[in-house]
């Protein structure tokens, strides 16, 4: 992506804007997990971190730009963080065997339901926009 490049802004900036943007992503989710160890809520420690980082972002009304910058770096990058999975699973290959069919079906069913859920979104967002005329940028 375009937006990862960016030859104006001065090395300064990049120097001390990045590394708190990277921070900040990190501080949301050591938050999460605090909270969910602290608490003993049954869902992951991630999604509270991501929870608060979307919170955090609708009271200031916008994304900062070295936030986005490090997250889109991230994103364009995320292939990168499968490999430790999937050394992971060869790992334990033996163990994955005995419950293929229930991990298949899991995944399927996930896939599917996650489709359904970003085609949903797409659309209620899709039909804000037109509402409220943000499209017509």
């Amino acid at each position: 992506m375009a937006e990862t490049r960016h030859p104006s802004t001065p090395l300064w900036q990049k120097l001390v804007f990045w590394p708190l943007a990277f921070l900040a992503l990190v501080a949301c989710n050591e938050a999460g997990g605090w909270i969910v160890r602290s608490t003993g809520l049954p869902f992951p420690g991630t999604v509270v971190g991501i929870l608060i980082l979307l919170v955090a972002l609708l009271l200031i009304r916008h994304v900062p730009k070295p936030l986005r910058i490090v997250s889109v770096f991230l994103l364009d990058h995320l292939n990168l963080f499968y490999v430790p999975a999937g050394v992971g699973v060869l790992g334990y290959l033996a163990l994955v065997a005995q419950d293929l069919w229930p991990i298949i079906i899991t995944m399927f069913a996930s896939t599917f339901l996650a489709t359904i859920a970003a085609g949903l979104a797409f659309q209620w967002m899709s039909r804000r926009d037109t509402e409220t005329g943000a499209g017509d940028e």
